[in-house]
């Protein structure tokens, strides 16, 4: 994390990620974890401040237990993961999620 130079916060709560993400609109969110742990409420109120603020939401599963929905199934994320993930595809996510946020603002 260190190479990409970018502020990283870890939430231990649904609710929590909620307030952070309200507090201050990251480019990126990354939900991780298996889809069906993840109440609908919480899926839907990030989803409604991710398209206000233009951030990304993607969910990250278990490389031992992957989550993949069927497209019409989706909650709400803009793509799915699975760890591990190198540094190379992270900071590919995070240069697209941030070009992306600055575009939308722009616009």
């Amino acid at each position: 994390m260190e190479r990409l130079k970018c502020p990283v916060e870890i939430v231990r709560s649904p609710d929590q990620a909620v307030d952070r993400v309200r507090q201050s609109p990251p480019c990126l969110v990354i939900v991780q974890g298996n889809h069906s742990h993840w109440s609908q409420e919480f899926v839907r109120k990030l989803r409604t401040i991710a398209d206000a603020d233009h951030i990304m939401l993607v969910a990250l599963s278990d490389s031992h237990a992957p989550s993949w929905l069927h497209q019409e199934e989706n909650p709400g994320f803009d793509g799915f993961l699975v760890k591990p993930l190198s540094c190379d595809v992270l900071f590919s996510l995070i240069q697209s999620a941030s070009a992306r946020q600055l575009c939308r603002s722009v616009v």
